[in-house]
């Protein structure tokens, strides 16, 4: 049969059964060639599909032919090295070792839960503070503002960080008493509260070495008390004896407030409590009648401001009030000149001109004129962005929240950085009334700048004890 390249059947072949060839029987067997690559060495040919099987099982009992092992055929493909083996862990034999990876792995996991972007927009808000104050003060030939304002600030930090080790919910049952304590307080600085000047408002306590501010502390305790608050009444809050409740605590603060004539705090208390009740659903009719309620108010109000916080009001809206500027406008005047002198890019670091002369609130509800005219719109401009990110971080730890305390409280928050923020840069540009708010994270002061970490604080305790929520 003539051997055909296409087919698999390759060789035709005689085979005799005896020895003898006249007596022997021959017949014609076929020889089916398989895809094997295992090749007899001897003979350079494929193996057919019996001796294969031969040969592997020749290999696998152990009986190798030499040169025509597969084992010597076969090239190596790696290098295989030994590895020691691993330690099988073991239990720690003394308590006091086992209370330590025990306090390690707590504070691994809480620190996962950490929003680290908000941690470094605040760092990064109180190092333009720093710098801020330093350049502000260096007329004043001291180093007592910048010392005090680092101290703030690494202070201020590390309670924000300590505080985000505690459970928000832990006191929410004793929130009356929060609201008794918060009341307490500004009634005593009502009664012994003194101003910075005779102008001012008497919203300061003196304990002799330092004088604190407590309505700055005031704004925390009152977001927490009524976080808790809109948090138990959130499922009627728009039945009447409700809303009334609500209203009747928001009165209690800002009453207290008014009478110290805090317009600075009394606006930002006002803001804190409509944002918060918006957050919790309230009927817009409310706010109807309480715009309504205002505005019958307002003689009353007004007339319990002294005549030179009514000129500061009318500042932005009255051209008569101050013309010459050697008032009331003073302030607002130099601001708005310090900020055009400082053109898009700035006069330097140090160098601005009404920075270093005689502007006497550059370093505290000034400051950012003074960022302004030292790096010009691009400092502006860009803390402002900083600002803007820092409320959105808070915002979505809000939302991202199960537990709609946690979500009120992060609110209260974010209204109080809103407002200060508002109205601060707004007081800077002579379009907002100088009620003295200070600007978070960069404005001088030992009460505002403390006041702020605490309530990130919270926030952070809000981003590190979040609910856990288990879907059946």
């Amino acid at each position: 049969m003539p051997q055909n390249s296409n087919t698999k059947f390759k060789t035709v072949k005689r085979i005799v059964k005896s020895g003898n060839s006249s007596d022997s029987q021959s017949f014609y067997g076929i020889h089916l060639i398989t895809s094997s690559k295992a090749y007899n060495a001897n003979e350079n040919r494929l193996l057919s599909p019996i001796e294969a099987e031969m040969r592997r099982s020749k290999l696998l009992a152990g009986h190798h032919d030499g040169d025509s092992s597969i084992r010597k055929l076969r090239k190596p493909t790696r290098n295989l090295s030994l590895k020691p083996a691993p330690v099988i862990p073991t239990a720690p034999k003394s308590a006091l070792e086992i209370r330590k990876k025990f306090i390690f792995s707590q504070l691994k996991s809480h620190f996962q839960k950490i929003d680290f972007q908000l941690v470094f927009l605040v760092l990064l808000l109180s190092l333009i503070g720093i710098m801020a104050v330093y350049s502000s003060t260096l007329t004043y030939n001291s180093s007592r503002f910048i010392v005090i304002q680092a101290f703030s600030v690494i202070t201020g930090f590390a309670i924000m960080i300590a505080l985000s080790f505690f459970d928000y919910r832990q006191f929410a049952k004793q929130y009356r008493m929060v609201i008794l304590l918060n009341a307490v307080i500004l009634l005593l600085t009502f009664i012994f509260g003194e101003g910075v000047t005779d102008n001012t408002n008497v919203n300061w306590i003196n304990l002799g070495f330092i004088k604190i501010q407590p309505s700055e502390f005031a704004k925390i305790l009152f977001i927490y008390s009524f976080s808790v608050h809109l948090y138990y009444v959130k499922d009627r809050i728009n039945k009447i004896f409700t809303a009334l409740t609500l209203f009747l605590h928001g009165a209690l603060i800002i009453g207290l407030t008014l009478l110290q004539k805090d317009l600075g705090t009394l606006t930002i208390f006002i803001f804190i409590f409509a944002v918060m009740c918006f957050a919790a659903n309230l009927n817009i009719w409310y706010y109807i009648t309480a715009i309504a309620a205002t505005a019958l108010l307002s003689p009353f109000i007004w007339s319990r401001l002294n005549y030179y916080q009514q000129q500061r009001i009318l500042v932005p809206f009255d051209a008569t009030v101050d013309p010459n500027g050697i008032g009331v406008r003073q302030q607002t005047l130099k601001s708005m000149t310090a900020i055009s002198l400082g053109g898009i890019g700035g006069s330097g670091y140090g160098n601005g001109e009404l920075t270093q002369g005689n502007f006497f609130a550059k370093h505290t509800d000034m400051i950012f004129s003074t960022i302004c005219e030292e790096f010009g719109f691009v400092g502006g401009i860009t803390v402002i962005i900083l600002y803007i990110l820092l409320i959105v971080k808070i915002v979505k730890v809000a939302l991202s929240c199960e537990n709609p305390l946690g979500t009120f409280i992060c609110t209260g928050v974010a209204a109080m950085l809103v407002i200060q923020i508002i109205e601060n840069i707004g007081m800077c540009l002579g379009i907002m009334p100088v009620i003295g708010i200070t600007l978070p994270f960069i404005s001088y002061g030992g009460s505002s700048a403390f006041s702020v970490y605490i309530a990130l604080g919270l926030v952070f305790s809000v981003c590190t004890h979040k609910e856990k929520v288990f879907f059946m």
